[in-house]
């Protein structure tokens, strides 16, 4: 029951996809029927020919199954080609359609869900668990239509071999139900094998992503040899898995050719007896033999679909656990820009699992115009806030309007059109500059005009095609790459998370005159540990744990607070 439940799990999985690409399959199921009436008919003629030669009938009667075999034989050369060529592709269509459509599916997920995986996990199920032998690609189309193709032919060529000699059929295929007892007994250690062997496959790549990213951390610090051990450590692991997966395919293997070759030696002895008593003709004698040993492909495949079956599963599992995880709410809504006003309303946000808030009671107001400084301590929410007003965090309460629309209210494509968002850490993509500025986009704005307010000079060229994660530019050019990005958007409200730290003094006193004078009427919240960047802002909001402390014009608050002196870091 539970092998017929996950078949049942598994092929509905797969059915939506099937549905898309039915021609294709209704072309391979074709050629796979044509294929199972050739392979049982080949015997039957050769059956034909030994008794015609052995009973001395006339020559003509042996040249017309002489050119039948040889028709037959041609065309069952011709689908050897044809089939296996038709599987391949559509295995290469379907495992495209199902990374597409997981990728796109992938793309509107909460940020949450980011937090929960990590990168070389998520690698892992868009290439592994669909790409490669025996993977779900490879399932789709070939581990399913091989199977129904063995089973075809192993039920006709035993049909035809009862109409031949039933006694000698059923003596014959006897061993057969050792098969389903095999397959039942060993389910739950195949299904939990193939699991532990992707997971651990995961876990490899989740140390590589970190090592290589990290590189110059690793060799700066001489973590090489710990780097090392973590690595050694999961590759014993992995070993492990791998190897307990291999024991259990080579036990089912096999077991089916064992199975077959109790099935040969029956015909063998029992048939040879039934040949020398003449109860069976020789042909009759041949037939089965040919039968038997083109059964044993077909056991093997039959039996090999159980363990492919589980594999299956187990990638299933994980593509559903991607699938069943919330994705972001879509909503229509829009608003006009340029944006009059920004509120946010007693904010209040808290992680999952967490006991208290992280921010709380956070409420203020910006108009066009303004640029306002977010500053605290380390961990007093600085972070938090510009995500959640920026729309990449949900509040546990409270809301962001605009112009008296709430920010969970409108279309992604409104919300990025309003704001424009650098994050601590910047990232970057592989490809030119200029398509990292970019990004597909097109804007009213100039692209050498948001290149000079972002202070993109000369020393960086635009075609210079970037690595991923911008190896290859420093700090402050990926900076500034990044605030030149969000410019891009001519948005009404600009958010920058700390990212002007990477900026010498000078460069970031020339970027400020240069939004002052390309961008008056955009409102900016900008986070920051550094003086020089208070200073240029009109108004700070103070967060202390989690709430707002104070609020007001940075040198007032220099001079009737001497710990917000202590907030900056030496200029």
């Amino acid at each position: 029951m539970a092998l017929l439940g996950a078949t049942k799990h598994v092929l509905g999985w797969f059915a939506p996809y099937w549905r898309k690409r039915w021609k294709g399959i209704l072309w391979v199921m074709s050629v796979t029927v044509v294929s199972i009436g050739l392979s049982t008919a080949y015997p039957v003629i050769f059956k034909y020919v030994i008794d015609s030669l052995t009973e001395g009938r006339a020559t003509a009667d042996v040249r017309f199954y002489v050119w039948l075999i040889l028709i037959v034989g041609l065309a069952r050369t011709l689908t050897r080609w044809v089939l296996p060529s038709s599987r391949y592709v559509m295995n290469l269509i379907l495992g495209l359609d199902i990374k597409l459509f997981h990728f796109d599916n992938l793309l509107r997920k909460d940020p949450a869900f980011f937090n929960k995986y990590r990168s070389g996990d998520l690698i892992t199920r868009f290439s592994d668990d669909i790409d490669g032998d025996a993977k779900l690609g490879w399932f789709a189309n070939s581990g399913i239509m091989r199977p129904v193709e063995a089973g075809f032919t192993l039920l006709f060529s035993i049909g035809v071999m009862m109409t031949l000699h039933w006694k000698l059929t059923l003596l014959a295929v006897s061993p057969l139900p050792l098969i389903v007892w095999a397959m039942s007994k060993t389910e739950h250690s195949q299904h939990k094998a193939y699991k532990r062997r992707q997971e651990t496959i995961s876990q490899t790549n989740n140390i590589l992503e970190s090592a290589f990213s990290g590189i110059r951390i690793v060799i700066g610090f001489v973590m090489e040899q710990a780097q090392e051990r973590l690595f050694k450590s999961n590759m014993v692991e992995r070993k492990a898995a791998e190897e307990r997966v291999v024991y259990i395919r080579s036990f089912l293997e096999s077991i089916g050719s064992l199975i077959n070759q109790v099935g040969l030696i029956v015909i063998l002895f029992v048939g040879g007896y039934y040949v020398i008593h003449d109860e069976i003709s020789l042909g009759t004698f041949y037939a089965f033999i040919a039968y038997m040993t083109g059964i044993t492909e077909p056991i093997w495949t039959i039996s090999w679909f159980f363990v492919s079956l589980k594999m299956s599963e187990s990638s299933v599992d994980r593509l559903e656990e991607i699938e069943r995880f919330e994705n972001r709410s879509v909503h229509t809504s829009s608003i006009s820009n340029p944006i009059r006003q920004l509120d946010v309303h007693d904010l209040a946000f808290r992680f999952p699992e967490e006991e208290t808030d992280v921010i709380s009671n956070i409420s203020f107001a910006a108009s066009p115009g303004e640029k306002i400084g977010i500053v605290g301590e380390v961990g007093s929410g600085k972070t938090v806030l510009l995500k959640l007003i920026s729309g990449w965090l949900t509040p546990l309460r409270g809301s962001v309007d605009l112009d008296g629309m709430q920010l969970s209210q409108l279309s992604d494509a409104s919300r990025a059109a309003s704001i424009g968002y650098v994050p601590q850490e910047i990232e970057l993509f592989s490809g030119t500059v200029t398509e990292n500025i970019t990004m597909g986009r097109t804007a009213s704005r100039e692209f050498e005009a948001v290149t000079k307010s972002a202070v993109i000079g000369s020393e960086l060229e635009f075609d210079k095609v970037l690595e991923q994660g911008g190896v290859g530019l420093s700090g402050g050019q990926r900076a500034r790459v990044a605030l030149a990005r969000a410019l891009y958007g001519d948005t009404s409200i600009y958010i920058f998370d700390d990212v002007t730290s990477a900026l010498d003094l000078n460069t970031e006193k020339i970027l400020w005159n240069n939004i002052n004078q390309e961008y008056p009427d955009a409102i900016f919240l900008v986070a920051t540990h550094r003086e020089a960047t208070a200073a240029e802002m009109d108004r700070v909001v103070w967060l202390k744990d989690g709430q707002i402390y104070q609020e007001g014009n940075h040198s007032d608050l220099l001079r009737l607070h001497p710990e917000y002196r202590s907030l900056f870091a030496h200029d």
